[in-house]
C-alpha cells in the first residue's frame, strides 16, 4: 500500500482573507495585519509520493546518534588523558569537535526538507556548547584571565558564533542558544562594574524582555515561540535578584505581567510559561515577605486558583465560536516598528538603572 500526503503550494493571500472576514473568522483589521505578511502556504489535498520519507529519517536519526558518539567519545578521551596533555591539546580537541560538528551541519543536504533543519540544529547546538568549552579553556587555561573575565568572554562569544548559525537557517533552537548567549553577556558586562549580584539578573531580565518585544513584533519569528523564549527568560533573570526587596518586586511584577499578558493574548503557551515561573519565584518572594508558616501555602493556593481560573478563560475564549459584534483591537501581535522602539527604550532604561546603581 502507497503512502500519501497533503502537497502544500501558495494560495491567493486575498481571497483566502476575504472568505475569513466573511465566516467571520477573522476582523477586517486582522486580514489586514495578515495581508502585510505576504504569501501563506495552503494545504490542499492531493497525492504525493514520498520515496525518500523512510531515508530521510535513518539520516536524522544516524545524525543524532553520530553526533552523540562524536561528544561521548570525545569526553572518554578527554578524562583519560587529560591531566597528560598540555593547554594546546586541550584547545585542540575541544576545538576540533566543535568545527566537527559545525561541518557535519553544513553537510546535511537541503533536499530532505524539514529533517535537514532539525539535524543541522542539534548538530550546531553541540557545537555551540563544545565552542564555549573551547573558550573556557582558552581565557582560563591559556589567557590566564580572572574568572569574571574568562566568563565575559565565553558569553560573548558563543552569543557572535549562534548567531552566526541562526542567520543561516533561523532555526529556533539556534535562537534560543543565540538569546541565552546574549542575557549571559548582559550578566557578564554588569558583573564588570561589581555591582553586587542583583544587577546581573536584572541585565538578563532585560535582554529578555527585549528579546519578549522583538517577537511580538514579527522582528524575531516564531512569534508565540520567541515570546514563549522572553517570558522564561524574564522569570530566569528575575529570579536571580529574589533576595533583595527590589528583585523581589521584580519577580512578582514579572508574574503578574505575564499571566496578564497571556490572558489578553489567549496565549495558552505563554500562560504555562506564566504559571511555570509563577511556581519558581512566588514560594522564595512569599517567604521573604511573610515569614509566618502559614503565610506561603495560603497566598500560593490563592494563586493556583487564579491560574486555573486563566487558563479556564483562555481555553474558553479560544475555542468558542462567537465573534464579537464590534472589531476589538488585536493585542496579540505588534509592529515591528512599534516592537524596535520599544525594545530600544527597554535596553536604554534597563542600562541606565544599571550604571546608575553602580555609580551610586
Amino acid at each position: 500500500m502507497s503512502h500519501h500526503t497533503a502537497t502544500r503550494r501558495p494560495a491567493p493571500l486575498t481571497s483566502l482573507l476575504e472568505s475569513w472576514v466573511a465566516d467571520q473568522l477573522i476582523t477586517p483589521e486582522q486580514a489586514d495585519r495578515i495581508r502585510l505578511r505576504g504569501d501563506v502556504l495552503a494545504e490542499l489535498p492531493g497525492v504525493q509520493e514520498r520515496p525518500h520519507e523512510r531515508s530521510s529519517l535513518v539520516t536524522e536519526a544516524l545524525g543524532y546518534l553520530g553526533g552523540v558518539i562524536i561528544v561521548v567519545a570525545s569526553i572518554l578521551i578527554a578524562s583519560l588523558y587529560w591531566d597528560q596533555v598540555g593547554t594546546t591539546a586541550r584547545l585542540v580537541i575541544v576545538g576540533g569537535v566543535a568545527a566537527v560538528l559545525l561541518a557535519a551541519g553544513f553537510a546535511v543536504p537541503q533536499r530532505i526538507g524539514d529533517v535537514a533543519l532539525r539535524l543541522r540544529s542539534v548538530l550546531w547546538l553541540a557545537s555551540t556548547g563544545a565552542f564555549a568549552g573551547f573558550l573556557g579553556l582558552l581565557g582560563g587555561d591559556a589567557l590566564d584571565l580572572a574568572g569574571e573575565h574568562v566568563f565575559l568572554m565565553v558569553s560573548a562569544g558563543v552569543a557572535a558564533y549562534a548567531t552566526g548559525l541562526w542567520l543561516v537557517d533561523r532555526p529556533p533552537v539556534q535562537q534560543l542558544a543565540m538569546m541565552v548567549g546574549f542575557m549571559l553577556t548582559a550578566a557578564a558586562l554588569t558583573n564588570e562594574l561589581d555591582v553586587g549580584d542583583a544587577l546581573p539578573g536584572f541585565a538578563v531580565w532585560g535582554v529578555a524582555l527585549i528579546w519578549l518585544l522583538l517577537g511580538w513584533g514579527g522582528v524575531l519569528d516564531p512569534r508565540r515561540l520567541v515570546i514563549a523564549f522572553g517570558a522564561a527568560g524574564m522569570f530566569a533573570g528575575a529570579m536571580t535578584t529574589i533576595p533583595t526587596d527590589a528583585g523581589i518586586a521584580l519577580a512578582l511584577a514579572t508574574s503578574v505581567a505575564v499571566v496578564a499578558a497571556a490572558v489578553v493574548f489567549r496565549d495558552l503557551l505563554m500562560l504555562a510559561v506564566g504559571a511555570l515561573g509563577t511556581l519558581l519565584v512566588l514560594p522564595s518572594s512569599v517567604i521573604e515577605l511573610f515569614p509566618g508558616e502559614l503565610a506561603a501555602p495560603i497566598v500560593m493556593l490563592v494563586v493556583g486558583a487564579l491560574l486555573v481560573g486563566a487558563g479556564l478563560f483562555i481555553a474558553r475564549r479560544r475555542h468558542t465560536g462567537r465573534q464579537p459584534t464590534t472589531p476589538t483591537r488585536d493585542f496579540s501581535s505588534g509592529t515591528p516598528t512599534i516592537a524596535v522602539t520599544a525594545a530600544g527604550i527597554t535596553g536604554v532604561v534597563v542600562a541606565a538603572v544599571i550604571v546608575i546603581l553602580a555609580l551610586v
